[in-house]
């Protein structure tokens, strides 16, 4: 074999064999390495190799082959976890308007802390007691009192801008922030959360973070986070977005999803990837098999897809954004090891960190 071979795949062997026999059955050779001869059924890791030149055909064909064209649902429900902050309450009203875009409902969710003793030896316990019993009282007094207040701003707000038909309700919880938005996601179901979040550098990112991966991972529903010093008021306003791709099976389904809540606008969307190889002829082969996958499941919201240039994602990422004007940021929160996260801070913790814009996150 004189011919330049990549590999495609890596694949346990049943599944090379599947793979192999329908790239050969549309015109594609395939070569099987690592196989284990004495026992070729328990061989894993067999890399399936094909010609360099075959690169871009075979790409397409097993983008045709594994991506499901099933459409999403629309926007019906919009949950909103607020702290009564005003980037809290700016993301509120943010989501309001987009609830009444898509005819939906929102519910303000708020989620209180009760304190917490440490129950060293004390002559009086029942004294203890008490003091915690009133002091949970009160905290839930005022969290209720301050849920009400704003959710009466809201519902003035809407009336006064014409949406007095958009249902808006509320609810209290009591406990750590992320547990309380996954038990209420999965008790009120929403297709979408969308919350606020300050600019404060380390501590900030590490905060929404973690309720971000906790709440995104647990509950399986889109976040879309607005960011202290996003200047962006209303859905409308979003003209360019740029979704962040690895070429994964995760990419067709958030995709699709971005797509929907976009569909009522006129948008166009840049589909971008970093590397520091732009000519790897793999890479050019998933490039154009996302084209033709966007070319069939819309061909109403301009497309196009990039490569680009750099080894540093976040500031690759952040001049693509400032070169093409884009609005709103979206990608997906893929699931890491521990090894991974600590030594490889995750894109979405960095763009939180880091972003002026909103970002959409979609789950891995």
């Amino acid at each position: 074999m004189d011919e330049n071979l990549i590999v495609i795949a890596n694949e346990n062997y049943t599944s090379a064999l599947v793979l192999q026999s329908f790239l050969e059955s549309n015109g594609i050779k395939c070569y099987l390495k690592n196989v284990n001869l004495v026992q070729p059924n328990v061989s894993d890791n067999v890399k399936v190799q094909i010609s360099e030149g075959d690169a871009e055909k075979a790409i397409k064909l097993l983008a045709a082959f594994e991506q499901p064209t099933k459409s999403e649902s629309n926007l019906r429900k919009i949950l909103v976890p607020i702290d009564f902050t005003e980037h809290s309450k700016n993301a509120a009203y943010f989501a309001l308007k987009l609830a009444y875009v898509y005819n939906a409902e929102v519910k303000l969710l708020h989620v209180f802390n009760s304190p917490v003793v440490d129950m060293i030896p004390f002559t009086d316990a029942a004294s203890i007691q008490i003091d915690v019993d009133i002091s949970y009282q009160i905290l839930q007094k005022n969290a209720k009192e301050h849920l009400l207040k704003f959710y009466h701003e809201l519902r003035k707000f809407a009336d006064v801008n014409g949406m007095e038909k958009l249902r808006i309700g509320y609810s209290l919880r009591e406990g750590f922030a992320s547990y309380g938005i996954i038990d209420m996601c999965r008790r009120y179901k929403p297709a979408m959360l969308v919350m606020g979040t300050k600019s404060e550098g380390f501590r900030s990112s590490e905060l929404v973070g973690s309720v971000a991966t906790e709440v995104v991972n647990e509950t399986g529903i889109p976040l879309l986070v607005i960011p202290e010093k996003a200047n962006l008021k209303d859905i409308s306003e979003v003209k360019n977005v740029l979704y962040a791709t690895r070429f994964d099976d995760s990419d067709s389904i958030s995709i699709r999803k971005l797509i929907t809540i976009l569909s009522g606008f006129q948008v166009n969307i840049f589909c971008a990837s970093v590397t520091d190889d732009v000519e790897n002829p793999i890479i050019k082969g998933k490039v154009s098999s996302m084209k033709d996958y966007f070319s069939k499941v819309s061909k109403k919201i301009p497309l196009e897809c990039d490569l680009i240039k750099g080894k540093d994602k976040v500031e690759a990422f952040k001049g693509y954004i400032a070169g093409k004007s884009i609005s709103l940021f979206a990608l997906t929160m893929r699931k890491r090891s521990m090894l991974a996260r600590l030594f490889d801070p995750s894109l979405t913790r960095k763009m939180l960190a880091e972003a002026d814009i909103p970002l959409l996150i979609f789950p891995g």
